[in-house]
């Protein structure tokens, strides 16, 4: 039995004020960078269940999420495993789910089995309240946040500090669990 202690599943929600057609092919869109995924990437071989997957940035110089896609039922539910490949933590699990709702949809962000007090931990947290506001943001206007946007850009103008350790070359898809 793992000596291992999780922390609580968490799960962050919103209403997005469009049809869930809509919001899933924004979820899953691969033909540009994500800004409220921090102008990341989805990068996999092809978007199914038992195919691994990597979020690249900075021009898909890096990657800094890598996994595997464990379920997909669109336009309802998509689960995947989660690594930031700059910590050492082990994966977890993050799902997403859509509903259709009061006119909209409810987009529900749920994070689970990762590591109590982490860095993960943290990092996913805060990480999951941005994706939720500026998902829901982009999807109703067209561009996240002002305090997203400002954000984004100090991560372009830091991007030639992103540690070599996250280099795409360092992550090919066989390193997915």
């Amino acid at each position: 039995m793992s000596d291992k202690k999780y922390a609580e599943k968490q799960i962050y929600r919103v209403l997005i004020e469009a049809p869930i057609e809509t919001v899933w092919s924004e979820l899953v869109n691969q033909t540009k960078p994500r800004p409220f995924f921090w102008d990341g990437s989805w990068d996999t071989p092809e978007f199914a269940p038992g195919n691994p997957y990597r979020v690249t940035g900075n021009n898909g110089k890096m990657a800094p999420v890598i996994g595997r896609i464990l379920e997909m039922d669109p336009p309802h539910r998509l689960v995947t495993s989660f690594r930031l490949t700059n910590l050492s933590d082990p994966p977890s699990k993050t799902t997403y789910t859509l509903a259709e709702k009061d006119g909209g949809t409810e987009f529900c962000l749920i994070t689970e089995n990762v590591l109590a007090g982490s860095k993960s931990e943290k990092s996913m947290a805060d990480g999951s309240k941005f994706i939720v506001e500026n998902f829901k943001a982009y999807v109703e206007t067209g561009k996240v946040t002002f305090g997203a946007r400002i954000m984004l850009a100090m991560f372009s103008l830091m991007a030639p500090l992103t540690p070599k350790s996250m280099s795409v070359e360092n992550w090919p898809f066989d390193k997915a669990e």
